[in-house]
């Protein structure tokens, strides 16, 4: 039967990480309260913990630093440990061989790993491994720094490393031959070294069972130290989460924006300079970076250094409705001018969907941080500032029928939006969907003026028609290589690195050109440049 304890948790977050304390801490699952007590204290409720720790092979660090965290009060006294370190990791299946004293003895345990091809090798019937494998320990002089022991498991020539085809850290090959390595300054400083070693990407081989011995076997720290005259430290506390921030109460939370000195957390929860504290949610409702008043109807950013369009494209409220969706939540807000303007939300409070029928002219930095907004309805805007939506790397879909200036960096990151129509633009500035390579569709049937680094890195579009463009600035489609026939009938001057590294163009029609800049489709050899009037160009 579940005890309350794994339930409260599941609850919290998620029965992937319900499962996960069972596995890591039945001990303390037995005291009541205890675990639950520990995990609120430090890590406020989230779905999303669980995937976090796993994709950035935290487990084992996660469970080091949660023992840490344990009141001494709540600790039994722990056994004697009258087992050698030798004998515990027999127990758990290891030889541990004898410290290191020599640089042939490091070397004796090079033939486990192996800096080659991609390929597994066998040398006197003895297992290697694969490319990227090797310490770098068998470089030498570790034995300055460091006092070194290698464990080998008792069947580690049964463990192939062809035999796991999604190899993880901890794995049994991973973990099949370890090195053991303390620093000899004081307190020391405990390195597990992993048999994958760099093998394995955006993962940490130095880190292997969150270097901690007992992690292995438990007492196995106890039994180093007391064998081996160690001296400590407790780097269990000193646990990092990849984008997550530790407050000064050492507590963690994932913001949803992240701004230098403040941070901004889903339940309301705002960080400044390391002290967390939350709004109040009778009152307050905070998205992303902006707060809405539901008393004084009103919205505002919650940092007064920062200004953002976005509020004022709202206007004066007049009335706010909230409503619970399957995704989040829906706002709607009546302005005491104009039709109703609707904000879709997902579960932690970001903006994924905007609609306001009401805004002409939008400033310079509208939603400039949103990362996660995927829907947008602006129709009746005709003028857009600069770093429209820069950070923005999720929007699919973008209605924007009455646009006809579009300044610099609009949707710089954007890397999802697959179709833009934006029939009346008739000027854009610099670096416009300057990072997009989905892009397959776009209509500029009446631009006229585009400045530097259109489309910049864009590699798979494979038709554009720009009927009425006469000026065309520098790095213009840079690196698309999928353009094959482009036709620029009114185009009278180009600037430099016009289509470079373009390699499929094989017809080209710029019948009113005047002037191109350098490195004009440098790269393509494809293209027949006679229609080039040397006294023009």
């Amino acid at each position: 039967m579940e005890s309350k304890d794994l339930k409260l948790i599941k609850k919290r977050y998620g029965e992937k990480f319900a499962h996960l304390c069972r596995e890591l801490f039945p001990t303390l699952l037995e005291k009541e309260g205890l675990l639950t007590q520990l995990l609120s204290k430090h890590f406020p409720p989230s779905r999303e913990l669980y995937n976090d720790l796993v994709s950035n092979d935290l487990i084992y660090s996660f469970k080091s630093y949660i023992y840490s965290l344990i009141p001494s009060d709540n600790l039994e006294k722990q056994k004697q440990v009258n087992l050698s370190p030798e004998e515990l990791m027999d127990k758990a299946g290891y030889i541990l061989y004898p410290e290191c004293k020599t640089e042939e003895d490091i070397q004796s345990f090079r033939h486990y790993y192996y800096r080659g091809e991609p390929t597994p090798e066998y040398k006197g019937g003895k297992p290697v491994g694969y490319k990227g494998e090797e310490l770098c320990t068998f470089n030498g002089g570790r034995l300055g720094t460091c006092r070194v022991w290698f464990a080998v498991r008792k069947d580690v020539d049964k463990i192939k490393r062809e035999d796991f085809k999604n190899p993880r850290r901890e794995d049994d090959y991973g973990t099949s031959v370890i090195s053991i390595q303390y620093t000899k300054n004081k307190p020391s400083t405990l390195s597990i070294k992993n048999r994958y070693n760099h093998a394995l990407e955006h993962v940490n081989p130095d880190a292997t069972y969150g270097n901690n011995l007992d992690n292995i076997i438990e007492g196995l720290t106890s039994a180093f130290v007391k064998k081996f005259g160690i001296e400590t430290d407790n780097v269990s506390k000193n646990f990092y989460m990849p984008e997550y921030v530790k407050t000064k109460d050492g507590v963690f939370y994932k913001p949803t924006l992240n701004r230098g000195l403040v941070q901004y957390c889903a339940d309301n929860v705002v960080i400044e300079r390391g002290q967390a504290k939350t709004l109040d949610k009778n009152r307050y409702l905070l998205i992303e970076n902006f707060v809405l008043d539901l008393q004084d109807k009103k919205i505002f950013n919650y940092d007064k250094n920062t200004k953002d369009p976005f509020v004022e494209s709202i206007g004066k409220i007049k009335e706010i409705k909230r409503l619970s969706t399957k995704e989040g939540m829906t706002i709607l807000i009546t302005p005491e001018e104009g039709e109703v303007v609707e904000i879709n939300l997902n579960k932690k409070n970001q903006i994924v969907g905007y609609s306001n029928k009401n805004i002409k002219v939008i400033g310079d930095s509208f939603l400039k941080y949103n990362k996660t907004l995927m829907r947008l309805e602006l129709p009746n805007v005709h003028t857009i500032g600069k770093t429209f939506l820069f950070s923005n790397k999720c929007i699919q879909y973008l209605n924007l029928p009455n646009v006809q200036i579009i300044d610099d960096d609009f949707l710089y990151f954007n890397e999802t939006l697959m179709r833009l129509e934006l029939p009346n633009v008739h000027t854009i500035g610099k670096n416009f969907l300057y990072k997009n390579n989905s892009i397959l569709y776009l209509n500029l049937p009446n631009v006229q003026i585009i400045d530097n680094n259109f489309m910049c890195f864009n590699r798979i579009l494979t038709h554009l028609e720009l009927p009425n463009v006469q000026i065309i600035g520098n790095s213009f489609l840079f690196y698309n290589k999928d353009l094959v026939q482009f036709t620029v009938p009114n185009v009278e001057i180009i600037g430099c690195d016009f289509m470079r590294f373009n390699k499929s163009l094989t017809q080209l029609i710029i019948p009113k050109i005047l002037q191109v800049g350098e490195g004009f489709m440098l790269g393509n050899k494809n293209i027949d440049f006679s229609f080039l009037n040397s006294k023009e160009v």
